[in-house]
């Protein structure tokens, strides 16, 4: 078995956002946003399991993720709107699943070393490695304004998804 991810809906719709009375501003730019999807990710904490003598998470285990979409209530939500922040959710999946391959194979002497790395992992992949996915993205794509990008993104991220494999998106690892 392995650690695996599901996503809680696997697509977004707009009945998952919450409706805001005050404007977004985009935590990775500061800019003034119609709408904003940060994933959360849960790994239950079970006990670990001993592998050669050291200890592991338990396997098998499922990563959660669920979006954190806000959605300022002047905006209008039209589909190319929800297709941008979908692809925001969407970065938070693939490094979920980055993440499970290397908790996966997590090793430590202890509990506390174990719980340790398991923390670093997920900083490395939700934060050090998507992070600037997210900037990237938007910026190529004026956050979803430039269509030219924005389908040539949502076309490297279908590939992407569909490679359970697949360890980077337009040259940036996750």
């Amino acid at each position: 078995m392995a650690i695996t991810v599901e996503a809680r809906p696997a697509s977004l719709a707009w009945s998952d956002f919450t409706v805001l009375d005050t404007p977004i501003y985009d935590v990775n730019d500061g800019t003034s946003q119609g709408a904003v999807t940060q994933p959360n990710f849960a790994l239950p904490d079970l006990p670990p399991r001993t592998v050669d003598g050291q200890l592991a998470l338990a396997d098998p285990n499922t990563i959660t993720i669920t979006p954190n979409a806000r959605v300022y209530k002047a905006i209008r939500q039209t589909p190319k709107l929800l297709s941008h922040e979908q692809f925001h959710y969407d970065v938070g999946i693939i490094a979920a699943r980055a993440l499970a391959r290397d908790l996966t194979s997590l090793r430590a002497g202890d509990l506390d070393s174990l719980k340790t790395a398991a923390i670093a992992a997920a900083r490395l992949h939700f934060v050090t490695r998507a992070r600037p996915i997210q900037s990237k993205y938007d910026v190529d794509t004026n956050h979803g304004d430039n269509q030219h990008y924005q389908k040539i993104w949502k076309d490297r991220m279908a590939k992407c998804l569909a490679d359970p494999n697949c360890t980077e998106i337009n040259g940036m690892p996750f």
